[in-house]
């Protein structure tokens, strides 16, 4: 009876780490899903603000660059 016990409590322990294996599996996918999107969208906008240049049409917003500088320049 023990070693029928010890056994059942052996599988059940494999197989909460098979599940969370497969949990940690998928979940690492959907971030590599996540980054890929962000890495691309990331690549279109300096395509299109390249390009903004290139043509001419590029503005800078002022304001919010210098308050970027200066927060940073400050630590903030």
């Amino acid at each position: 009876m023990r070693i029928a016990s010890s056994v059942t409590a052996s599988v059940q322990q494999t197989q909460i780490r098979d599940r969370n294996y497969e949990k940690n599996i998928e979940s690492k996918q959907k971030e590599e899903n996540i980054v890929s999107l962000t890495d691309k969208s990331h690549a279109d906008r300096i395509a299109q603000i390249k390009d903004d240049i290139k043509n001419g049409i590029y503005k800078i917003d002022l304001a919010a660059t210098s308050e970027k500088m200066a927060h940073n320049l400050l630590n903030l």
